[in-house]
């Protein structure tokens, strides 16, 4: 009971995760070996059983990883308007990647792809944790949750063939903007820094100079610029593979 508690303490200890640690470099090993596996055994996966068995999988991994994140918010006296709503992008994502699975919308399948790619690349590239040392729930719950999220967008591009298109990044682009505008606002409002709108996640040299309408700009158009990119690593991807003629190949 005593180990349980700690697990799912109030207190935080000032913790940072260490970037560029063995524990990290563990955890990128694990993030890609499961992006091997997702595009090795695509074909099997796609076979009505184990199409069924993954979905139901994922569903319950992600929705479990959001409803204990919240209880925990609420129960541990850590609970904060400026930091505990699900109003980050990947926290966004990662609901709106659970009705991807149950409802089939395109719509929910980009924001995993676009948002979910882009946001969890960034996130494990570099992160930001809340100050608990593992063993704590939210070390399990960040790192799982951006997980599961960068494969469920895995596989709805190479097992589903998930197909990006122009449409899908004028549309999520459209939803992005509108999204950040209103967040900021709420930042603004709530004295948050959602999206990390207001103020980078750590200091990053001459942007913490920046004036805070050239930083919010800068902010939020780093994050379309990314999300451009994902769209043209998939044009270039598909153009390459179509050429040859091998586009079955590689979804």
């Amino acid at each position: 009971m005593d180990k349980i508690r700690y697990f799912f303490r109030g207190t935080p200890d000032g913790y940072v995760f260490p970037v560029g640690s063995v524990e990290h470099w563990l955890i990128i090993a694990i993030i890609l070996l499961g992006i091997e596996l997702i595009t090795r055994h695509r074909y099997k996966l796609r076979d009505p059983k184990y199409t069924k068995e993954f979905k139901i999988a994922m569903i319950i991994m992600l929705s479990l990883q959001q409803i204990v994140l919240y209880l925990w918010y609420g129960f541990s006296g850590y609970f904060s308007i400026q930091e505990s709503l699900p109003l980050y992008n990947c926290r966004v994502a990662i609901i709106l990647t659970i009705f991807a699975f149950i409802t089939n919308k395109d719509f929910f399948k980009n924001i995993c792809c676009y948002w979910g790619i882009v946001g969890a690349i960034l996130a494990l590239a570099f992160p930001v944790v809340d100050p608990f040392q593992f063993p704590h729930y939210t070390m399990v719950s960040f790192f799982g949750g951006h997980i599961l999220m960068l494969w469920s967008a895995i596989y709805f591009l190479v097992v589903e063939k998930h197909y990006i298109n122009k449409r899908s990044l004028v549309s999520i682009l459209l939803f992005t903007n509108i999204y950040h505008v209103l967040i900021y606002v709420f930042d603004k409002i709530t004295n948050s820094n959602y999206c990390y709108l207001v103020n980078p996640p750590f200091s990053i040299g001459f942007i913490d100079r920046l004036s805070q309408f050239f930083y919010t700009a800068t902010a939020i158009n780093v994050f379309n610029v990314t999300i451009f990119l994902f769209y043209y690593v998939c044009k270039v991807i598909y153009n390459h593979y179509s050429e040859k003629g091998k586009i079955e190949s590689l979804i």
